[in-house]
Protein backbone atom coordinates (compact mmCIF):
# COMPACT_ATOMS: atom_id res chain seq x y z
CA UNK A 1 0.00 0.00 0.00
CA UNK A 2 1.35 3.40 -0.89
CA UNK A 3 0.36 6.99 -0.48
CA UNK A 4 1.89 9.64 -2.77
CA UNK A 5 4.44 7.07 -3.84
CA UNK A 6 5.63 6.38 -0.30
CA UNK A 7 4.92 3.31 1.79
CA UNK A 8 2.68 3.79 4.81
CA UNK A 9 3.96 2.85 8.23
CA UNK A 10 1.36 0.39 9.40
CA UNK A 11 0.16 -0.13 12.93
CA UNK A 12 -0.58 -3.72 13.97
CA UNK A 13 -4.12 -3.43 12.68
CA UNK A 14 -3.05 -1.87 9.38
CA UNK A 15 -3.64 1.83 10.14
CA UNK A 16 -0.82 4.30 9.41
CA UNK A 17 1.44 5.12 12.35
CA UNK A 18 1.10 8.78 13.28
CA UNK A 19 3.67 10.97 14.98
CA UNK A 20 2.55 10.39 18.56
CA UNK A 21 2.20 6.68 17.98
CA UNK A 22 5.65 6.59 16.43
CA UNK A 23 7.13 8.04 19.62
CA UNK A 24 5.31 5.45 21.65
CA UNK A 25 6.71 2.55 19.62
CA UNK A 26 10.23 3.95 19.93
CA UNK A 27 9.78 4.17 23.70
CA UNK A 28 8.34 0.65 23.70
CA UNK A 29 11.37 -0.89 22.05
CA UNK A 30 13.62 1.06 24.43
CA UNK A 31 12.01 -0.43 27.55
CA UNK A 32 11.99 -3.90 26.02
CA UNK A 33 15.72 -3.63 25.36
CA UNK A 34 16.23 -3.01 29.08
CA UNK A 35 14.93 -6.54 29.59
CA UNK A 36 16.42 -8.30 26.58
CA UNK A 37 19.97 -7.24 27.39
CA UNK A 38 19.90 -8.78 30.84
CA UNK A 39 21.11 -12.12 29.53
CA UNK A 40 24.35 -10.47 28.40
CA UNK A 41 24.52 -8.40 31.58
CA UNK A 42 24.17 -11.62 33.57
CA UNK A 43 27.68 -12.41 32.33
CA UNK A 44 29.26 -9.00 31.71
CA UNK A 45 28.37 -7.55 35.13
CA UNK A 46 28.83 -10.68 37.21
CA UNK A 47 32.04 -12.14 35.76
CA UNK A 48 34.25 -9.30 37.07
CA UNK A 49 32.76 -9.83 40.54
CA UNK A 50 33.55 -13.56 40.73
CA UNK A 51 36.91 -13.13 42.44
CA UNK A 52 35.46 -10.92 45.15
CA UNK A 53 32.45 -13.22 45.63
CA UNK A 54 34.75 -16.24 45.97
CA UNK A 55 36.68 -14.47 48.71
CA UNK A 56 33.51 -13.27 50.45
CA UNK A 57 31.89 -16.71 50.55
CA UNK A 58 35.15 -18.66 50.94
CA UNK A 59 34.45 -21.04 48.06
CA UNK A 60 36.44 -22.63 45.26
CA UNK A 61 33.24 -23.41 43.32
CA UNK A 62 32.50 -19.83 42.31
CA UNK A 63 32.16 -20.77 38.63
CA UNK A 64 28.75 -22.19 39.53
CA UNK A 65 27.52 -18.59 39.75
CA UNK A 66 27.85 -18.56 35.94
CA UNK A 67 27.06 -22.23 35.32
CA UNK A 68 23.71 -22.32 37.12
CA UNK A 69 22.62 -19.12 35.36
CA UNK A 70 23.39 -20.76 32.00
CA UNK A 71 21.71 -24.05 32.85
CA UNK A 72 18.45 -22.50 34.00
CA UNK A 73 18.42 -20.05 31.11
CA UNK A 74 18.87 -22.82 28.56
CA UNK A 75 16.00 -24.95 29.83
CA UNK A 76 13.56 -22.13 30.57
CA UNK A 77 13.48 -20.45 27.15
CA UNK A 78 11.10 -22.97 25.49
CA UNK A 79 8.97 -23.18 28.64
CA UNK A 80 8.53 -19.42 28.86
CA UNK A 81 7.85 -19.28 25.13
CA UNK A 82 5.10 -21.91 25.31
CA UNK A 83 3.50 -20.21 28.30
CA UNK A 84 3.54 -16.96 26.31
CA UNK A 85 1.70 -18.62 23.44
CA UNK A 86 -0.98 -19.85 25.82
CA UNK A 87 -1.44 -17.02 28.32
CA UNK A 88 -0.09 -13.93 26.52
CA UNK A 89 3.50 -13.01 25.76
CA UNK A 90 3.52 -9.70 27.62
CA UNK A 91 1.99 -11.28 30.72
CA UNK A 92 4.57 -14.07 30.76
CA UNK A 93 7.42 -11.64 30.04
CA UNK A 94 6.38 -9.60 33.06
CA UNK A 95 6.19 -12.75 35.17
CA UNK A 96 9.69 -13.73 34.10
CA UNK A 97 10.91 -10.21 34.91
CA UNK A 98 9.44 -10.55 38.40
CA UNK A 99 11.24 -13.87 38.93
CA UNK A 100 14.54 -12.36 37.76
CA UNK A 101 13.99 -9.34 40.01
CA UNK A 102 13.48 -11.58 43.04
CA UNK A 103 16.61 -13.52 42.07
CA UNK A 104 18.68 -10.33 41.87
CA UNK A 105 17.50 -9.19 45.30
CA UNK A 106 18.28 -12.61 46.79
CA UNK A 107 21.80 -12.45 45.33
CA UNK A 108 22.34 -8.94 46.68
CA UNK A 109 21.31 -9.99 50.20
CA UNK A 110 22.63 -13.56 50.14
CA UNK A 111 24.11 -14.62 53.51
CA UNK A 112 25.68 -17.77 52.08
CA UNK A 113 26.97 -19.26 48.84
CA UNK A 114 24.02 -21.65 48.61
CA UNK A 115 21.53 -18.79 48.80
CA UNK A 116 23.54 -16.90 46.18
CA UNK A 117 23.18 -19.85 43.81
CA UNK A 118 19.42 -19.93 44.39
CA UNK A 119 19.24 -16.28 43.42
CA UNK A 120 21.37 -16.85 40.33
CA UNK A 121 19.13 -19.73 39.29
CA UNK A 122 16.13 -17.41 39.45
CA UNK A 123 18.07 -14.78 37.52
CA UNK A 124 18.66 -17.40 34.83
CA UNK A 125 15.05 -16.99 33.76
CA UNK A 126 16.17 -13.69 32.20
CA UNK A 127 17.68 -15.72 29.36
CA UNK A 128 14.10 -16.18 28.15
CA UNK A 129 13.51 -12.42 27.93
CA UNK A 130 14.90 -12.12 24.42
CA UNK A 131 12.98 -14.95 22.66
CA UNK A 132 9.63 -14.06 24.21
CA UNK A 133 10.25 -10.38 23.47
CA UNK A 134 10.90 -10.75 19.76
CA UNK A 135 7.87 -13.05 19.50
CA UNK A 136 5.85 -10.29 21.19
CA UNK A 137 7.29 -7.68 18.84
CA UNK A 138 6.26 -9.80 15.87
CA UNK A 139 2.71 -9.94 17.20
CA UNK A 140 2.08 -6.33 18.18
CA UNK A 141 4.50 -3.91 16.53
CA UNK A 142 3.63 -2.07 13.30
CA UNK A 143 4.32 -4.28 10.30
CA UNK A 144 7.05 -2.07 8.83
CA UNK A 145 8.80 -1.71 12.19
CA UNK A 146 9.04 -5.37 13.16
CA UNK A 147 12.29 -6.24 11.37
CA UNK A 148 14.20 -3.29 12.78
CA UNK A 149 12.71 -3.65 16.27
CA UNK A 150 13.66 -7.33 16.51
CA UNK A 151 17.14 -6.50 15.18
CA UNK A 152 17.62 -3.80 17.81
CA UNK A 153 16.42 -6.13 20.56
CA UNK A 154 18.82 -8.89 19.51
CA UNK A 155 21.92 -6.90 18.61
CA UNK A 156 21.72 -4.48 21.49
CA UNK A 157 24.16 -6.96 23.03
CA UNK A 158 26.84 -4.88 21.32
CA UNK A 159 26.10 -2.02 23.71
CA UNK A 160 26.47 -4.39 26.65
CA UNK A 161 29.77 -5.64 25.22
CA UNK A 162 31.06 -2.07 25.26
CA UNK A 163 29.55 -0.73 28.47
CA UNK A 164 29.32 -3.90 30.59
CA UNK A 165 32.96 -4.19 31.72
CA UNK A 166 33.27 -0.46 32.43
CA UNK A 167 29.96 -0.43 34.33
CA UNK A 168 30.95 -3.50 36.34
CA UNK A 169 34.28 -1.93 37.25
CA UNK A 170 32.61 1.29 38.38
CA UNK A 171 30.00 -0.49 40.50
CA UNK A 172 32.43 -2.92 42.12
CA UNK A 173 35.21 -0.39 42.74
CA UNK A 174 33.07 2.51 43.91
CA UNK A 175 30.02 0.94 45.54
CA UNK A 176 30.15 -2.77 46.39
CA UNK A 177 30.15 -6.27 44.95
CA UNK A 178 26.45 -6.55 45.64
CA UNK A 179 25.70 -3.41 43.64
CA UNK A 180 25.89 -5.39 40.38
CA UNK A 181 22.85 -7.36 41.53
CA UNK A 182 20.99 -4.23 42.64
CA UNK A 183 21.65 -2.79 39.19
CA UNK A 184 20.07 -5.78 37.41
CA UNK A 185 17.15 -5.58 39.84
CA UNK A 186 16.64 -1.95 38.91
CA UNK A 187 16.73 -2.76 35.19
CA UNK A 188 14.13 -5.50 35.66
CA UNK A 189 11.89 -3.09 37.54
CA UNK A 190 12.17 -0.24 35.04
CA UNK A 191 11.82 -2.58 32.08
CA UNK A 192 8.73 -4.26 33.53
CA UNK A 193 7.02 -0.99 34.44
CA UNK A 194 7.79 0.45 31.01
CA UNK A 195 6.41 -2.67 29.35
CA UNK A 196 3.19 -2.36 31.33
CA UNK A 197 2.83 1.27 30.30
CA UNK A 198 3.86 1.11 26.65
CA UNK A 199 3.64 -2.40 25.19
CA UNK A 200 0.24 -3.92 24.35
CA UNK A 201 -0.53 -7.55 25.00
CA UNK A 202 -0.45 -9.92 22.07
CA UNK A 203 -3.91 -10.91 20.82
CA UNK A 204 -2.53 -14.24 19.56
CA UNK A 205 -3.27 -17.31 21.69
CA UNK A 206 -2.64 -21.00 21.33
CA UNK A 207 -5.71 -22.40 23.08
CA UNK A 208 -4.49 -25.97 23.08
CA UNK A 209 -3.90 -27.37 26.59
CA UNK A 210 -0.31 -27.33 27.78
CA UNK A 211 1.34 -30.73 27.92
CA UNK A 212 2.79 -30.51 31.42
CA UNK A 213 4.41 -33.94 31.24
CA UNK A 214 6.13 -33.01 27.97
CA UNK A 215 7.38 -29.75 29.49
CA UNK A 216 8.79 -31.50 32.56
CA UNK A 217 10.56 -34.19 30.52
CA UNK A 218 12.01 -31.58 28.16
CA UNK A 219 13.36 -29.58 31.11
CA UNK A 220 14.91 -32.68 32.69
CA UNK A 221 16.51 -33.80 29.43
CA UNK A 222 17.90 -30.37 28.54
CA UNK A 223 19.10 -29.70 32.09
CA UNK A 224 21.02 -32.97 32.14
CA UNK A 225 22.45 -32.38 28.67
CA UNK A 226 23.61 -28.85 29.46
CA UNK A 227 25.03 -29.97 32.82
CA UNK A 228 26.99 -32.79 31.21
CA UNK A 229 28.34 -30.52 28.49
CA UNK A 230 29.29 -27.76 30.93
CA UNK A 231 31.25 -30.18 33.15
CA UNK A 232 33.22 -31.98 30.42
CA UNK A 233 36.46 -30.20 31.27
CA UNK A 234 36.02 -30.90 35.00
CA UNK A 235 34.83 -34.49 34.79
CA UNK A 236 36.72 -35.53 31.67
CA UNK A 237 35.26 -36.31 28.26
CA UNK A 238 35.38 -40.09 28.69
CA UNK A 239 34.68 -40.31 32.43
CA UNK A 240 31.80 -42.47 33.58
CA UNK A 241 30.04 -39.47 35.08
CA UNK A 242 30.16 -37.52 31.81
CA UNK A 243 29.04 -40.45 29.67
CA UNK A 244 26.23 -41.35 32.08
CA UNK A 245 24.94 -37.77 32.27
CA UNK A 246 25.06 -37.16 28.53
CA UNK A 247 23.78 -40.63 27.60
CA UNK A 248 20.86 -40.53 30.03
CA UNK A 249 19.92 -37.01 28.94
CA UNK A 250 19.97 -37.93 25.25
CA UNK A 251 17.83 -40.98 26.00
CA UNK A 252 15.33 -38.79 27.84
CA UNK A 253 15.20 -36.32 24.93
CA UNK A 254 14.73 -39.09 22.36
CA UNK A 255 11.88 -40.47 24.47
CA UNK A 256 10.44 -36.97 24.73
CA UNK A 257 10.53 -36.56 20.94
CA UNK A 258 8.75 -39.88 20.37
CA UNK A 259 6.13 -39.02 22.97
CA UNK A 260 5.55 -35.52 21.61
CA UNK A 261 5.19 -36.89 18.09
CA UNK A 262 2.32 -39.15 19.10
CA UNK A 263 0.06 -37.09 21.36
CA UNK A 264 -2.73 -34.79 20.22
CA UNK A 265 -1.57 -31.64 22.00
CA UNK A 266 2.23 -31.70 22.40
CA UNK A 267 4.24 -29.15 24.33
CA UNK A 268 6.32 -28.56 21.19
CA UNK A 269 4.82 -29.61 17.87
CA UNK A 270 7.56 -31.76 16.40
CA UNK A 271 5.85 -31.61 12.99
CA UNK A 272 6.99 -28.00 12.74
CA UNK A 273 10.54 -28.80 13.81
CA UNK A 274 10.79 -31.58 11.23
CA UNK A 275 10.12 -29.19 8.36
CA UNK A 276 13.22 -28.08 6.46
CA UNK A 277 12.70 -24.32 7.00
CA UNK A 278 12.55 -24.64 10.79
CA UNK A 279 15.35 -27.17 11.12
CA UNK A 280 17.75 -25.27 8.87
CA UNK A 281 17.17 -21.92 10.61
CA UNK A 282 17.59 -23.47 14.07
CA UNK A 283 20.90 -25.14 13.21
CA UNK A 284 22.33 -22.42 10.95
CA UNK A 285 21.64 -19.80 13.62
CA UNK A 286 22.83 -22.10 16.41
CA UNK A 287 26.19 -22.86 14.81
CA UNK A 288 26.85 -19.23 13.85
CA UNK A 289 26.04 -18.00 17.36
CA UNK A 290 28.13 -20.76 18.94
CA UNK A 291 31.18 -19.61 16.97
CA UNK A 292 30.80 -16.16 18.53
CA UNK A 293 30.46 -17.78 21.95
CA UNK A 294 33.76 -19.66 21.52
CA UNK A 295 35.56 -16.44 20.62
CA UNK A 296 33.98 -14.39 23.40
CA UNK A 297 34.80 -17.12 25.95
CA UNK A 298 38.54 -17.29 25.28
CA UNK A 299 39.66 -14.07 23.58
CA UNK A 300 39.86 -12.04 26.84
CA UNK A 301 42.22 -14.66 28.33
CA UNK A 302 44.47 -14.51 25.31
CA UNK A 303 44.53 -10.71 25.40
CA UNK A 304 45.44 -10.72 29.10
CA UNK A 305 48.32 -13.18 28.66
CA UNK A 306 51.70 -11.37 28.75
CA UNK A 307 53.63 -11.65 25.48
CA UNK A 308 56.66 -12.96 27.34
CA UNK A 309 54.58 -16.00 28.32
CA UNK A 310 52.37 -16.34 25.25
CA UNK A 311 55.17 -16.14 22.72
CA UNK A 312 53.35 -15.28 19.50
CA UNK A 313 50.25 -13.85 21.19
CA UNK A 314 49.19 -11.86 24.25
CA UNK A 315 49.28 -8.20 25.22
CA UNK A 316 49.28 -8.38 29.03
CA UNK A 317 46.07 -6.36 29.34
CA UNK A 318 44.11 -5.79 32.52
CA UNK A 319 40.31 -5.97 32.57
CA UNK A 320 39.94 -2.34 31.51
CA UNK A 321 42.39 -2.86 28.66
CA UNK A 322 40.37 -5.83 27.41
CA UNK A 323 37.21 -3.71 27.56
CA UNK A 324 38.85 -1.07 25.35
CA UNK A 325 39.70 -3.73 22.78
CA UNK A 326 36.00 -4.67 22.64
CA UNK A 327 34.65 -1.19 21.91
CA UNK A 328 34.92 -1.32 18.11
CA UNK A 329 33.58 -4.91 17.85
CA UNK A 330 30.69 -3.92 20.12
CA UNK A 331 29.80 -0.94 17.94
CA UNK A 332 29.96 -3.11 14.83
CA UNK A 333 27.64 -5.65 16.45
CA UNK A 334 24.99 -2.96 16.76
CA UNK A 335 25.70 -1.79 13.20
CA UNK A 336 25.23 -5.33 11.90
CA UNK A 337 21.83 -5.60 13.57
CA UNK A 338 20.69 -2.25 12.20
CA UNK A 339 21.82 -3.33 8.72
CA UNK A 340 19.59 -6.40 8.95
CA UNK A 341 16.63 -4.33 10.03
CA UNK A 342 17.18 -1.69 7.34
CA UNK A 343 18.11 -3.88 4.36
CA UNK A 344 16.19 -7.11 4.90
CA UNK A 345 13.33 -5.91 2.70
CA UNK A 346 15.71 -5.83 -0.24
CA UNK A 347 17.98 -8.77 0.49
CA UNK A 348 16.07 -11.01 2.90
CA UNK A 349 17.06 -12.41 6.29
CA UNK A 350 18.51 -15.56 4.74
CA UNK A 351 21.16 -13.50 2.95
CA UNK A 352 22.29 -11.91 6.22
CA UNK A 353 22.36 -15.27 7.99
CA UNK A 354 24.75 -16.52 5.30
CA UNK A 355 26.82 -13.32 5.15
CA UNK A 356 27.10 -13.13 8.93
CA UNK A 357 28.31 -16.73 9.13
CA UNK A 358 31.02 -16.04 6.53
CA UNK A 359 32.17 -12.90 8.34
CA UNK A 360 32.38 -14.78 11.63
CA UNK A 361 34.40 -17.50 9.92
CA UNK A 362 36.74 -14.91 8.36
CA UNK A 363 37.23 -13.15 11.68
CA UNK A 364 37.92 -16.47 13.40
CA UNK A 365 40.57 -17.40 10.85
CA UNK A 366 42.13 -13.96 11.28
CA UNK A 367 42.19 -14.35 15.07
CA UNK A 368 43.91 -17.73 14.72
CA UNK A 369 46.64 -16.43 12.42
CA UNK A 370 47.09 -12.72 13.16
CA UNK A 371 48.16 -12.46 16.78
CA UNK A 372 51.27 -10.33 17.00
CA UNK A 373 50.09 -6.71 16.61
CA UNK A 374 47.52 -4.93 18.75
CA UNK A 375 45.35 -3.91 15.80
CA UNK A 376 44.92 -7.51 14.68
CA UNK A 377 42.49 -8.79 17.34
CA UNK A 378 40.55 -5.52 17.14
CA UNK A 379 40.14 -5.78 13.37
CA UNK A 380 39.45 -9.52 13.30
CA UNK A 381 37.00 -9.40 16.21
CA UNK A 382 35.46 -6.44 14.42
CA UNK A 383 34.64 -8.78 11.52
CA UNK A 384 33.02 -11.11 14.02
CA UNK A 385 31.09 -8.13 15.41
CA UNK A 386 29.61 -7.32 12.01
CA UNK A 387 28.94 -11.02 11.51
CA UNK A 388 26.86 -10.92 14.68
CA UNK A 389 24.09 -9.79 12.35
CA UNK A 390 23.14 -13.48 12.67
CA UNK A 391 21.70 -12.54 16.08
CA UNK A 392 19.06 -10.53 14.21
CA UNK A 393 18.74 -12.62 11.05
CA UNK A 394 17.98 -15.92 12.80
CA UNK A 395 15.16 -14.67 15.06
CA UNK A 396 13.60 -12.61 12.27
CA UNK A 397 13.63 -15.69 10.03
CA UNK A 398 12.10 -17.85 12.74
CA UNK A 399 9.31 -15.35 13.33
CA UNK A 400 8.67 -15.25 9.59
CA UNK A 401 8.38 -19.03 9.49
CA UNK A 402 6.42 -19.64 12.67
CA UNK A 403 2.63 -19.97 12.72
CA UNK A 404 1.26 -17.18 14.88
CA UNK A 405 0.06 -19.46 17.67
CA UNK A 406 3.50 -21.11 17.97
CA UNK A 407 5.78 -18.06 17.83
CA UNK A 408 6.68 -18.06 21.51
CA UNK A 409 7.74 -21.69 21.72
CA UNK A 410 9.47 -21.50 18.32
CA UNK A 411 11.53 -18.56 19.58
CA UNK A 412 12.27 -20.50 22.76
CA UNK A 413 13.46 -23.56 20.85
CA UNK A 414 15.71 -21.36 18.70
CA UNK A 415 17.28 -19.97 21.87
CA UNK A 416 17.54 -23.37 23.55
CA UNK A 417 19.27 -24.93 20.54
CA UNK A 418 21.75 -22.06 20.42
CA UNK A 419 22.51 -22.57 24.13
CA UNK A 420 23.20 -26.28 23.72
CA UNK A 421 25.35 -25.88 20.60
CA UNK A 422 27.25 -22.93 22.11
CA UNK A 423 28.01 -24.84 25.31
CA UNK A 424 29.24 -27.86 23.36
CA UNK A 425 31.40 -25.73 21.06
CA UNK A 426 32.99 -23.86 23.97
CA UNK A 427 33.80 -27.17 25.67
CA UNK A 428 35.42 -28.57 22.52
CA UNK A 429 37.62 -25.49 22.25
CA UNK A 430 38.42 -25.75 25.95
CA UNK A 431 39.46 -29.39 25.66
CA UNK A 432 41.80 -28.53 22.79
CA UNK A 433 43.30 -25.72 24.83
CA UNK A 434 43.81 -28.01 27.82
CA UNK A 435 45.81 -30.33 25.57
CA UNK A 436 48.05 -27.39 24.61
CA UNK A 437 49.13 -25.87 27.93
CA UNK A 438 52.75 -24.82 27.65
CA UNK A 439 53.20 -23.93 31.32
CA UNK A 440 51.33 -22.99 34.50
CA UNK A 441 52.17 -19.66 36.14
CA UNK A 442 50.68 -18.71 39.49
CA UNK A 443 48.07 -21.43 39.09
CA UNK A 444 46.91 -20.12 35.70
CA UNK A 445 47.50 -22.13 32.50
CA UNK A 446 49.42 -20.49 29.67
CA UNK A 447 48.35 -21.91 26.34
CA UNK A 448 50.67 -22.52 23.42
CA UNK A 449 50.26 -20.62 20.18
CA UNK A 450 49.08 -23.85 18.60
CA UNK A 451 46.33 -24.10 21.21
CA UNK A 452 45.15 -20.58 20.40
CA UNK A 453 45.16 -21.47 16.70
CA UNK A 454 43.06 -24.59 17.36
CA UNK A 455 40.52 -22.76 19.54
CA UNK A 456 39.78 -20.12 16.93
CA UNK A 457 39.87 -22.75 14.18
CA UNK A 458 36.99 -24.49 15.97
CA UNK A 459 35.05 -21.23 15.80
CA UNK A 460 35.82 -20.87 12.09
CA UNK A 461 34.77 -24.44 11.29
CA UNK A 462 31.49 -24.06 13.20
CA UNK A 463 30.70 -20.77 11.46
CA UNK A 464 31.33 -22.35 8.06
CA UNK A 465 29.00 -25.19 9.00
CA UNK A 466 26.37 -22.59 9.86
CA UNK A 467 26.84 -21.01 6.43
CA UNK A 468 26.44 -24.35 4.65
CA UNK A 469 23.22 -25.10 6.51
CA UNK A 470 21.93 -21.58 5.78
CA UNK A 471 22.21 -22.35 2.06
CA UNK A 472 19.27 -24.71 2.51
CA UNK A 473 17.03 -22.16 4.27
CA UNK A 474 14.11 -21.29 1.93
CA UNK A 475 14.09 -17.83 0.45
CA UNK A 476 11.60 -15.30 1.79
CA UNK A 477 9.43 -13.05 -0.29
CA UNK A 478 7.47 -9.92 0.56
CA UNK A 479 3.74 -9.32 0.28
CA UNK A 480 2.76 -5.69 0.95
CA UNK A 481 6.05 -5.20 2.77
CA UNK A 482 5.55 -8.20 5.07
CA UNK A 483 7.96 -11.15 5.02
CA UNK A 484 6.42 -14.39 3.74
CA UNK A 485 8.13 -17.76 3.97
CA UNK A 486 7.91 -20.31 1.19
CA UNK A 487 7.86 -24.08 1.73
CA UNK A 488 6.14 -23.91 5.13
CA UNK A 489 3.29 -26.33 5.57
CA UNK A 490 0.46 -25.66 8.00
CA UNK A 491 0.17 -28.18 10.79
CA UNK A 492 -3.27 -29.80 11.01
CA UNK A 493 -4.76 -30.34 14.43
CA UNK A 494 -5.99 -33.65 15.75
CA UNK A 495 -9.48 -32.86 14.51
CA UNK A 496 -8.20 -32.49 10.95
CA UNK A 497 -8.43 -28.69 10.94
CA UNK A 498 -5.45 -26.36 10.94
CA UNK A 499 -4.63 -25.65 14.57
CA UNK A 500 -2.06 -22.95 13.86
CA UNK A 501 -3.48 -20.60 11.22
CA UNK A 502 -1.17 -17.99 9.71
CA UNK A 503 -1.58 -14.40 10.86
CA UNK A 504 -1.64 -11.30 8.64
CA UNK A 505 -0.93 -13.36 5.54
CA UNK A 506 2.61 -13.99 6.76
CA UNK A 507 2.81 -17.64 5.84
CA UNK A 508 2.58 -19.16 2.42
CA UNK A 509 0.98 -22.62 2.48
CA UNK A 510 0.78 -25.45 0.10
Amino acid sequence: MTTNGRANKLAPGGAPVRGGERSRWIAAIAVLVLLTEQTALGFQLIAPALGGLAAEFQTTQIIWVITIFTLVGGVMTPVVGRLGDRYGKRRVLLGAAAVSLVGSVICALAPSFGVLLVGRALMGVSAAFLPITYALIRDVFPATWRDMSISIATNGVGVVTIAGPFLAGFLIDNISLESVFWFTAALSTVGALGTIALVPESPVRNREPIDVAGAVVLVIGMLGLLLGISQVQNWGLTSGRTLLCLGASLAVLVGWWVYESRIAHPFVDTRLLRQRPFATVIFAHGFAVSAITVIASYLPTFLQTPRALGGDYGFGLDATGVAKYLVIPGILTVVGGVAVGALSRRYGFRSFLMLGSLLIAAGSVGLSLLTTESWMPIAMYGLVGIGAMVYAAGPNLMMTLSPAAHRGVSAGMLGAAASVISSAAAQVAGLLLNENVSRVVGGYPIYSSHGVFLAFSVAAAIAILGFVIALFVPRERRVDGVAVADDVVEVPGSDGHTSTPPSDGELATR
